[in-house]
């Protein structure tokens, strides 16, 4: 028996099968969570937005998930759209009739740029889904959480980016900053009902989103793709990129009874990257 036998999970930012959000509701499910997995599921919007997944990539990892005898329900979310994200949550609870666990995925940047060339809806918008859409999402699932009284985990996937900013991503250290800040506010108001808020800040993980972040960075520095990623590699202790399924691990621990005693904490999955 799993970790999580019989708790339901809600995994936003799911609909990359080669993302964290994929990776971390498959572990869930093997852990023996049922799930709802949700995404934008919508193509890149302009050239300097990475985009998330695609309807048809959920619909895979619902039925890889549900082969296993978990039950497993894809649903379309905008989590900057309030009406959207309560849908959402209904969906959740016309399913399984409770939560147990939220993990707050989804995430996005807009327009890459210096602060001084920045569009203001490049800003706006990657701070809409990061900050403002883990907001909504912790706002409308707390409820639903809290009525079992049985407590709960929320995860919230922030960024090395929140501590380690870096040129050209005031927006997206910026919101990921947010993300850290809210976990620690949140996790003090909902403690007495035994519901634990953490963050995770994962640093360079292999995901289609980083490999649009090497060509990005190849084209704006006029070097090769694989120059970025080695001089970047060098940098990383355990000379490797991380995988999704090595945030995936985190995630399934933080979401477990083992870390009832942990809350309002901001866990870094690196390599050792912020070391050197």
């Amino acid at each position: 028996m799993g970790k999580l036998e019989g708790k339901v999970a809600l995994v936003t930012g799911a609909g990359r099968r080669a993302g964290i959000g994929a990776a971390i509701a498959r572990r869930l499910a093997q852990e023996g969570a049922h799930l709802v997995i949700a995404d934008l599921a919508a193509p890149p919007r302009g050239p300097l937005n990475p985009g998330g997944g695609t309807w048809e990539e959920m619909e895979a990892l619902a039925a890889e998930i549900e082969a296993h005898n978990r039950r497993c329900i894809p649903v379309r979310v905008d989590v900057t759209d309030e009406d959207m994200v309560e849908a959402m949550i209904r969906t959740v609870q016309d399913a399984f009739g409770r939560l147990d666990i939220l993990v707050n995925n989804a995430g996005s940047i807009f327009a890459p740029a210096q602060v001084v060339d920045m569009p203001l809806e490049g800003w706006q918008k990657t701070l809409a889904v990061n900050a403002t859409g883990t907001f909504l999402c912790c706002k409308h699932a707390l409820p639903l959480i809290m009525r079992g009284q049985r407590g709960g985990r929320i995860i919230n996937i922030a960024s090395l980016a929140a501590e380690r900013p870096r040129p050209y991503m005031a927006a997206y250290a910026a919101s990921k900053a947010a993300v850290v800040a809210l976990t620690q506010s949140l996790a003090q108001e909902v403690a007495p009902y035994g519901i634990t808020v953490n963050a995770v800040l994962p640093g360079d993980i292999d995901t289609p989103m980083k490999q649009w972040g090497f060509t990005l960075e190849s084209q704006v520095l006029q070097v090769p793709r694989e120059e970025v990623i080695r001089h970047l590699v060098a940098r990383i202790p355990v000379g490797r990129l991380g995988l999704p399924e090595d945030v995936a691990h985190l995630v399934a621990f933080l979401a477990s009874e083992e870390a009832a005693f942990i809350t309002g904490q901001a866990y870094k999955i690196t390599g050792g990257r912020e070391l050197t």
